[in-house]
């Protein structure tokens, strides 16, 4: 039997480790008189690498297909010696003869029909990294459309692992697997056939709005796979079309169908209805993941009569059709008229998991105790909680968009992997009298799908620790620095619970017990300052802690630690006449206001001088050179009102020396050329002024920063660069402040340049010798100019004897000068650009002849981009018998 290739693809599923099963499916038309029936196929795996094999699969099964065509499946298993990505390919000639838009103007059936699937084995993509491709029902052989015809077609893809699908049309392949070369060997249909034609990327629909043209044509479609938003493989689906002409049958349509959304272990049921203006009987079938689920798989039911189809879809879902992605189904309407039309409509089903339940907050010590319920499904991977400072009111039920709970106000806190760790102790940032409110959600999916949050509880803590009040430094030394540290008593502690008698213990940064207060029966009448003493406090703070203890059995026995608080620690930045004061401290409490006090010297009488609300304050007026010191005491409070407030800490007291660090602002540098002359030289704006070629130099002027604001500019820096690729140098020095107007002239290599670029910056007092930034930078550019005589009479009569450049010659460094005769024979040369030619011949030194002489000159001339040559050819006159003057 003989055939043709009209279309088909590569298909495969995982069996298991680097083992998968292939399937080849082709369409081929019966009608060829060349035989081309294939009872076997040879498919290439990674073609073209140094890891290909070939291999050869046996036809398994052969359908006849309407108009004379027959569907091909050839099937066989291969295993991969690695992961990675493969690449898997067939070829097969001949594509159909008479393919319009197939070599176009040519024979299409001299083109190799190929497909390729691509397989992507990543560890990161599950067990194994094993992937299923898409899977497909229906098998377009033949794919028929009529002219002034509206047409559609959908390839009704199934990905069994649930992967997101993408559509893109491609050109198909050809020898060696390649895509055929646009628009040698292909074009898009409607380039031939007039019309649109496009593909929805998201559902995979495919139209042609209109054909106008009947013949055959050819399309490839290339289904994507998207796993976690990761590519994990595709496949190649050809398909060749069929236009007529003359059609009577209109294709049928369907309705709108929505997209919903549903919480696992709900049933959803949606309906679908199509219609046909020209009474065909219709059919209506569905396709999708959810229809081939197992188990729990939905199902989709319909009933026709000519011209109406209805059908239902219907599926109970459970939890494990929880996912990050939405469900695709199509749903396709077809009609039995002549040629048969089919309809597309697709719909979307989100399945979202449910909201947990039972939170409770308990506030304990220094924090909050969260628990909740396990969720009712039990493939939840985890939980999220959050956190937010004050109350909640909103009610958050409908979780099929996602939710923002950040921008709702709320922190994330924790982060918890397992399904059996339902609780969280919330510690050590929160503060007493705020309010605590809590919501928290599951984990589904890889951590990429999270569940509606449970409702809102808050809570306030108790007092039931020490609450830290004062970090204060009371003495600033290296040595014999001390701090003092306070709290208040945790009068909300159930004393029945907690029998004394109690003490407290004092902690630093690293929990090592540094200090402990004598031990009192009564809660009431325990010490609450201890003096941390002998200790370095001029480098950095120190962080504090405290534990209340009660005795139990005889023993000491915690109860609880206040949260940590450390001192004021103050940084100082010197500079022009100032001195810059940051301070940073880590405290549970609120610190309102900020208090900066000054001295002349480290242990003399401090005065308050200013007071800020940010931990930042600049010192200025002062004189350079002269000692300051300083120190900062904050005002803070609780929003618990049974803790006296406010209440004070002192930081460490610290000194320096203001210095002038500062460097001037730059001048601003200008010119008194018009922009009108500006050039663009290697995307950089350049001033090119005949005035300054002419001239020889460049002139140009800047403004005295003193009079903008500063006030201790004293001198001036000009540096310049020749060239644009060249370094910047200081060509001088500008000792009167006043002096803002320079003349520049440049010699290079002994000629006149007026090109280059400068800048100039400022510098202050010779005692500090700061210098600016550079100002902007002006450029200027040479104008060369080199140019030749079209005739000379070497006759000796003292008269246009030499044939010479043209006068003015400027800005040229060299040249090549090159002069040949009528036969191409050189009779003259030269590297100086103000040679003279008498007109002899430069080897034998005899007067050539009159006549045209022609001559190739390379002008090399001096520009800000460097040595730039500019050719310059043409012809002289040379005419050597004695000419008169007119």
């Amino acid at each position: 039997m003989a055939s043709h290739n009209r279309g088909g693809e590569i298909t495969y599923i995982h069996l298991g480790g680097l083992t998968y099963q292939f399937t080849i499916t082709t369409c081929t038309d019966l009608g060829s008189l060349t035989n081309t029936d294939r009872e076997e196929l040879a498919i290439d795996f990674d073609l073209g690498t140094p890891f290909a094999q070939k291999d050869t699969f046996q036809r398994t099964l052969l359908t006849p297909m309407l108009l004379n065509h027959q569907k091909n499946t050839y099937v066989g298993t291969h295993t991969f010696t690695s992961a990675g990505t493969h690449r898997i390919t067939i070829e097969d000639p001949n594509r159909n003869a008479g393919i319009l838009n197939v070599y176009p103007g040519g024979n299409s059936d001299d083109v190799v029909f190929s497909v390729e699937t691509m397989l992507i084995i990543s560890p990161t993509q599950g067990s194994m990294g094993g992937n299923n491709s898409v899977q497909f029902s229906e098998c377009p052989c033949p794919e028929i459309a009529c002219v002034n015809k509206p047409y559609c077609y959908n390839p009704m893809a199934v990905d069994p692992d649930g992967d997101s699908l993408s559509y893109e049309l491609v050109p198909p392949l050809g020898v060696g697997a390649t895509p055929l070369i646009i628009p040698t060997l292909y074009i898009y249909p409607d380039q031939v056939g007039g019309g649109n034609f496009t593909v929805d990327s998201l559902s995979g629909t495919v139209c042609w709005n209109n054909p106008m043209v009947q013949g055959e044509y050819n399309f490839a479609l290339k289904i994507y796979e998207w796993r976690n938003g990761v590519l994990v493989g595709f496949v190649v689906r050809d398909v060749q079309l069929t236009v007529q002409s003359n059609c009577l049958n209109d294709p049928p349509e369907i309705d709108p169908i929505y997209d919903t959304c549903l919480i696992a272990g709900e049933n959803i049921s949606v309906s679908v209805s199509g219609n046909d203006q020209n009474m065909d009987n219709l059919s209506l079938s569905a396709s999708g993941l959810p229809l081939s689920l197992n188990p729990n798989s939905a199902t989709f039911n319909s009933v026709s009569s000519p011209g109406i189809a209805n059908g239902i879809f219907q599926w109970q879902t459970t939890c494990s059709h929880i996912k990050s992605g939405s469900y695709s189904v199509m749903v396709s309407l077809t009609d039995n008229g002549n040629p048969v039309f089919s309809d597309y409509e697709s719909f979307n089903i989100n399945v979202i998991p449910p909201a947990l339940s039972g939170l409770s907050i308990q506030p304990q010590g220094n924090g909050i105790f969260v628990s909740w319920s396990k969720p009712s499904c039990n493939n939840a991977e985890g939980y999220n909680v959050y956190r937010k400072i004050g109350s909640y009111n909103n009610i958050i039920d409908n979780c099929c968009e996602p939710i923002d709970l950040v921008n709702e106000g709320f922190v994330p806190v924790q982060q918890i992997i397992g399904i059996n760790d339902t609780s969280y102790f919330d510690y050590g940032a929160l503060s007493l009298g705020v309010e605590y409110c809590y919501v928290v959600t599951a984990l589904y999916n890889y951590g990429q799908l999270e569940s509606c949050p449970t409702d809102t509880a808050c809570a306030i803590l108790k007092k039931e620790v020490p609450v830290l009040t004062h970090v204060n430094v009371t003495q600033t030394d290296p040595i014999i620095g001390s701090d003092s540290i306070a709290w208040s008593k945790p009068i909300e502690l159930d004393t029945t619970q907690y029998l004394g008698p109690y003490h407290y213990k004092i902690n630093d940064s690293n929990g090592n017990l540094i200090g402990q207060t004598p031990s009192s029966t009564f809660l009431s009448n325990t010490d609450t300052i201890f003096i941390h003493s002998n200790i370095n406090t001029t480098i950095s703070s120190r962080h504090y802690s405290v534990e209340l203890y009660y005795s139990f059995n005889s023993q000491d026995s915690l109860v609880g630690e206040s949260s940590s608080a450390s001192s004021i620690h103050v940084n100082t930045v010197p500079n022009d006449n100032e001195i810059e004061l940051s301070w940073s401290e880590s405290v549970p409490w609120i610190n309102d206001i900020y208090f900066i006090y000054k001295s002349s010297s480290l242990n003399g009488n401090y005065i308050l001088i200013d007071s800020t609300e940010i931990p930042l304050y600049v010192d200025s007026n002062l004189i350079n050179n002269i000692e300051y010191c300083y120190y900062v005491m904050s005002s803070g409070h609780y929003d618990d009102s049974t803790i006296l407030s406010p209440f004070f800490n002192k930081s460490q007291r610290v000194c320096d020396v203001p210095f002038d660090f500062t460097p001037p602002p730059p001048p601003d540098l200008t010119t008194n050329i018009d922009s009108t002359y500006l050039i663009d030289v290697n995307g950089n704006l350049v001033f090119q002024s005949i005035e300054n070629c002419d001239l020889g130099y460049n002139t140009f002027n800047w403004t005295n920063p003193n009079n903008n604001g500063a006030d201790d500019v004293v001198s001036y820096n000009l540096y310049f660069q020749p060239f644009l690729d060249s370094s910047f140098s200081l060509i001088k020095t500008f000792s009167n402040v006043f002096d803002t107007t320079f003349q520049h002239q440049y010699s290079f290599n002994g000629l006149n340049s007026v090109s280059g670029c400068y800048y100039v910056t400022a510098v202050d007092s010779i005692q500090y010798n700061n210098e600016s930034i550079p100002s902007d930078t002006v450029c200027f550019d040479n104008c060369p100019e080199y140019d030749f005589p079209n005739i000379f009479t070497p006759n000796q009569d003292f008269n246009n004897d030499y044939f010479q450049a043209l006068f003015p010659i400027k800005y040229i460094e060299s040249v090549r000068l090159e002069i040949f005769n009528r036969w191409g024979n050189k009779v003259f040369e030269s590297s100086d650009p103000f040679f003279q030619w008498d007109g002899k011949n430069y080897l034998t030194d005899e007067l050539t002849p009159s006549g045209v002489y022609y001559f190739h000159c390379t002008i090399n001339t001096i520009r800000l981009s460097g040595l730039e040559p500019v050719l310059l050819n043409g012809f002289v006159h040379l005419i050597n018998h004695k000419v008169e003057n007119n």
